[in-house]
Order: structure tokens, then C-alpha cells, then sequence
């Protein structure tokens, strides 16, 4: 009889997950990025956090073992540092967070023609 090996598996530490953005990193204003974050293992719930931001974060629950938050019409607040862990239906706790991805926001800077020449 093997008392409290269900226990011991339900807390083991979960290897951490990998997140990457797609298409940059880098990206204009009001336009759209999708942050990925991949476990290693299915059927497990996602949370994306923003560093510095405790207010923030996104669960979702997915059938495969990554988990895609969209970010559309981006604005300059949406820059900073994020990152993400997972939890599987066994364990209660998050796993170790990703490496942290630093998202940038630019803005295009239109010349105005009045001010050239004359």
C-alpha cells in the first residue's frame, strides 16, 4: 500500500513553460500580436501575466498543450514585460513562470509637409 503517492504527484513542480510572440516583439500601434505560451503537457489552464502589473492577467483553460492571448488595436499601454505558467487538472499550484518577453510599441511618426522648404 502506497499512502500519499497521489499527494506527492499532485505537488510536484511543474517544468516551466516557453512563451514567444508572434508575429515581433516589436510592433506598431493599433495593430495586433498574439503572445503563445507552450506546456508541456495537454489539457492544462494558462495564465498570462504583465510584470509590474498585478491587476493584470488572462486564464484559459486548453485542450492542447498551448494556449495563443490576442492582443488587437494595441496601444502604448499594452507595452512591458509578460510572462506565463500553466496548472494541470492534478495540481493546485502554477507551475514556475515563463522567461519574461519584453513587448514593445512604436509609434509611426508622419512628417508634416508644411514644415519642409519654405
Amino acid at each position: 500500500l502506497c499512502l500519499g503517492y497521489e499527494d506527492e504527484k499532485k505537488n510536484e513542480k511543474l517544468p516551466k513553460p516557453s512563451l514567444h510572440a508572434r508575429p515581433s516583439l516589436v510592433v506598431e500601434a493599433r495593430s495586433n500580436v498574439t503572445l503563445k505560451c507552450q506546456a508541456p503537457s495537454k489539457n492544462v489552464t494558462f495564465i498570462l501575466l504583465k510584470v509590474n502589473d498585478s491587476g493584470y492577467k488572462q486564464e484559459q483553460f486548453s485542450t492542447e498543450d498551448e494556449a495563443e492571448f490576442h492582443f488587437t488595436d494595441l496601444k502604448l499601454k499594452d507595452a512591458g514585460s509578460y510572462s506565463c505558467a500553466y496548472k494541470t487538472t492534478a495540481s493546485h499550484e502554477w507551475s514556475e513562470s515563463s522567461e519574461h518577453l519584453q513587448l514593445v510599441i512604436t509609434v509611426a511618426h508622419v512628417c508634416n509637409p508644411r514644415t519642409s522648404g519654405r
